[in-house]
This record gives structure tokens, C-alpha cells and sequence, in this order.
């Protein structure tokens, strides 16, 4: 409800925090000073508003402003670390009101049929977006972590693997030509990615058609272009990173497991007929739709919970062995010593396998597989011209395509 107290009366107390932030913390930055001033302000004002006036734009208010005080520490290099996460606590809390307040005039209630037509499950429904959240959040913690580092709040950076590795890369000359520290814009982009999975309800496939699709833009595009850049590093910096390959690893498996829910999205705006951007912004009704009497609550024991939040997702045994094979050719220039344009290839088509066989893992995205055969044809094309290590480079990419054959069982079903 857009009266409630929580929604006002939170505004205005997040308000009241952040204008007696700066002389509590002791800022030192005049810009961030004034930041946080002036949004405190307009947080009272929001507050106070939201008690009288009944309308969306103090939602809106509250995603700019917090939107706003997650990226200030970036822009302005926060000096100190207690700014750093004042603002992006705070921040994020002015989007937890937000997911909570309707936000478009004329919005559909989320009430009605959940599972799409055709579907044997609702992508929309808490077990599956969960996981998603909780990836997203362990993205979060490894980039703020590396952006506490980038900030000068730590003296080192802790890496299990590679000794000095991730040092190398958060501070390699890549990394310094970005105008803000590079892990703590990845950082500001996987928190929107996980408050993104909160906001609407378990229709919102039909309700809210435009969350889906702007939490697709941030879970899917967004973290394609994350992994990339990530397992592109040894050929860039010359240097792994075993954060980076752990949030490159969360973004994976949160790139199969949400992408279900956008491919509902686009079903369902394909399929009706209202004018496309009311059908968008303000959802409808869709015909076909059906009880959804098979997801679990969220009462139930955790194990039933992370059954339902595989659905849609299948491990089969030839896209499994294909995460291998392309892992083998990404570590294999460093293994056996070798570089060149045969090393550079190897990184980069090896990572690329890798990508495709994850998001193959969707069943409703099970014929991107194909795409690893013209990969595979890459890399053994790349053998004949660069001849190191002729023979393994030729039987994993042999591998990579045998493997890409087989589509593997579907469990679960869809219109696509």
C-alpha cells in the first residue's frame, strides 16, 4: 500500500540518518557532504508527502535518491570506508521502499492464474527468483570487497590461488582508465540486479512485464558482459583472479536460472493483442493461464524449496563435460607454458564454451548449444595455424562439438 507507514515514516527516519550522517561519520568530502544533506531532505519531504499525496512519483523519488547514494561514493572517490557503506546501505534500503510501493499509475493487482500458458511451472515464483537474489548478493559482498581495496580502505587483497592475482588485476591499467573504481561499479550493479529480483509479485510475468524485462537487462546482458570481461583478464592483464572467477561463476548460474522468467515476458507480450507499451508497463490479464497448485511455499523444508528453484534447469552430463572442456583450453596456455595467438585463443573460445554450455543449462535456451560448434571449429582452426600442442587443442575441440549434439532431457515444459 502506498499509505503505509512503512513506506512514509521509513522515508522519513532514512532521511533524518543521512542528514546527521556527515557530522556523525566524519566526512571529509564537501561533495558527499552535501549529498547526503540534500537527500536527506528530499527523503523528509518524500516521507511527509507520502502521507497526503496519492501518487507514484515519491516511489520514483525514492529509486533515484537511491539509486544516487549508491553511485556518490563511486563518482566521488569516498575517502572514507564508513561513507562508503553508509551510502550504499541506505541506498539500498530507498530501493526496499521502493520495490514495496506501487511505482505505475493503473498497475494490475498480481491476483489471478501464475503458470503461463503451456508452462508446467511459474518463472515468477519466489523458490525461483530466491536464488537468483542470492546470487546477485554474493556478486555484491566479492566486488565490494575488491572495491574497498580500489578505495585505499584496505592495504591488500586476499587471494587463495593466484597470490597476488586479483592485486594485479583491480589495479592493472585497465582498471585505473575507468572514471570510478571498476569493482565497486560491478559491485552497484549486482545489488540493482538483486533488488531487481524482489520488486512484484509471483505474476508479475503478466503484471509487470517491464521489472522482468529490466531485471533481464541487468541479469542476462549485464552479466554476459561481466563474464567476458572477467575470463578475458589473463589476456589483458596477464593475471587470474579468484574473486573475479567466483562472481564470474555467480553470474553463471544466474544467468540459467533467470533467463526462464524473460522468455515468459516475451511470450506473453508476443501473444496478446492491447497496444504494446500499455501491455508493458501496466501488465493484463492473459488467457490460457493457469492455477499454479505445484510451487511450494516458503514454509516448506529447504530441500523441497531448491528442487523448485531448478525448475527449468537441467545438468546434463554432455554440457557438464563441456564446462570442462572449455576450462581445460583456458588453463591450458598457462599449464603447459605456451603464448601467442594459440594462448590468446585458447582463453577466449575456451571461456566463450563455457558461457554458451551455462546457458544452455536453460531448457528454454537448450539449442544455444549449437553455437559451441562454431567455437569448437574456431579453436581447431586456430590448431593448424598456431601448431603448440596440435593434438590436444584438436581433441578438445572435437569434444566441444560432440558434446553440443546431444540436447540432453527436458523436464520441464514451455512453448519454446
Amino acid at each position: 500500500m502506498i499509505r503505509s507507514p512503512w513506506n512514509s515514516f521509513g522515508g522519513a527516519l532514512l532521511g533524518l540518518w543521512l542528514i546527521a550522517s556527515p557530522a556523525t561519520f566524519g566526512y571529509t568530502s564537501c561533495p558527499l557532504i552535501y549529498s547526503d544533506i540534500v537527500c536527506g531532505i528530499l527523503l523528509l519531504i518524500l516521507g511527509l508527502v507520502l502521507r497526503s499525496w496519492n501518487s507514484v512519483l515519491p516511489a520514483w523519488g525514492y529509486a533515484i535518491i537511491g539509486l544516487w547514494l549508491g553511485f556518490a561514493p563511486l563518482l566521488f572517490w569516498a575517502p572514507e570506508a564508513a561513507c562508503y557503506l553508509n551510502n550504499t546501505i541506505v541506498g539500498m534500503l530507498c530501493l526496499v521502499l521502493f520495490i514495496r510501493m506501487p511505482v505505475i499509475p493503473g498497475q494490475l493487482p498480481d491476483t489471478g492464474h501464475s503458470v503461463p500458458p503451456g508452462w508446467t511451472y511459474n518463472p515468477s515464483s519466489w523458490p525461483q527468483r530466491l536464488p537468483i537474489a542470492l546470487l546477485a548478493f554474493l556478486g555484491w559482498m566479492f566486488s565490494r570487497y575488491m572495491a574497498a581495496y580500489q578505495l585505499g580502505y584496505i592495504d591488500t587483497v586476499w587471494d587463495p590461488f593466484f597470490k597476488d592475482g586479483t592485486l594485479h588485476v583491480i589495479t592493472s591499467t585497465i582498471s585505473q582508465q575507468f572514471p570510478v573504481p571498476d569493482a565497486g561499479l560491478g559491485a552497484f550493479a549486482y545489488s540493482l540486479e538483486m533488488i531487481s529480483a524482489f520488486k512484484g509479485g509471483e505474476r508479475r510475468w503478466r503484471t509487470m512485464p517491464w521489472m522482468v524485462v529490466v531485471f533481464g537487462i541487468l541479469a542476462v546482458p549485464l552479466s554476459l558482459t561481466s563474464v567476458l570481461l572477467i575470463i578475458l583478464q589473463p589476456i589483458v592483464v596477464g593475471s587470474w583472479c579468484t574473486l573475479c572467477l567466483a562472481t564470474a561463476s555467480c553470474m553463471l548460474i544466474l544467468i540459467a536460472l533467470s533467463i526462464d522468467e524473460v522468455a515468459a515476458v516475451i511470450q506473453y507480450l508476443r501473444s496478446r493483442e492491447k497496444p504494446f507499451l500499455k501491455l508493458l508497463f501496466k501488465g493484463g490479464q492473459c488467457p490460457g493461464a493457469t492455477e499454479d497448485l505445484r510451487t511450494p511455499t516458503l514454509d516448506q523444508p529447504l530441500l523441497t524449496l531448491l528442487r523448485a528453484s531448478r525448475w527449468g534447469v537441467t545438468l546434463p552430463w554432455n554440457l557438464a563435460l563441456t564446462v570442462l572442456v572449455g576450462a581445460s583450453l583456458m588453463f591450458m596456455p598457462g599449464v603447459l607454458s605456451f603464448e601467442g595467438a594459440m594462448g590468446n585463443i585458447d582463453h577466449v573460445f575456451g571461456a566463450l564454451i563455457i558461457v554458451v554450455a551455462f546457458v544452455s543449462m536453460a531448457e528454454v535456451t537448450r539449442q544455444v548449444r549449437w553455437v559451441n560448434i562454431l567455437f569448437a571449429a574456431v579453436v581447431a582452426a586456430g590448431a593448424f595455424w598456431d601448431m603448440q600442442a596440435l593434438a590436444l587443442h584438436l581433441a578438445a575441440a572435437v569434444a566441444a562439438a560432440l558434446l553440443s549434439l546431444r540436447n540432453g532431457p527436458i523436464r520441464e515444459k514451455s512453448l519454446y
